[in-house]
């Protein structure tokens, strides 16, 4: 059952990517310019992707989660210094938090299906 939910959470990422990175062709253009134009744009990439890798670390490689976070933050803290000597890119505070915000947001998210969804299903079957 959980190697269903990993493939239909995979299915959803691929299906969201490929629509967003299309989705500009056939938006009107008042709503392509805002969305596109978003100039934290970069920022919600790098939440959604530490959200997502923050998933993969803990579920599909079984780490848990009191050395995958240390890890992710430590690793995005060291990508933004890593950046900072880069000619063509530049280390930002607000890339890092985002960074930790996405990676606290799967926490949240983990959290809450523990005590809500699964606690919910146990008093169903009573």
């Amino acid at each position: 059952m959980k190697a269903r939910q990993h493939y239909y959470f995979f299915l959803t990422v691929i299906i969201v990517s490929i629509t967003l990175l299309f989705a500009h062709e056939f938006l009107p253009d008042n709503l392509r310019k805002r969305i596109f134009q978003f100039p934290e744009i970069d920022t919600i990439g790098h939440l959604t992707s530490f959200f997502i890798l923050t998933w993969v670390c803990h579920s599909v490689i079984k780490l848990s989660l009191t050395v995958c976070i240390p890890l992710l933050i430590f690793y995005g803290a060291l990508t933004e210094i890593g950046q900072s000597f880069l000619g063509f890119r530049s280390g930002e505070w607000g890339d890092f938090f985002a960074d930790v915000i996405g990676i606290s947001l799967f926490v949240l998210a983990k959290f809450l299906y523990l005590n809500i969804f699964k606690n919910s299903s146990r008093q169903a079957k009573n």
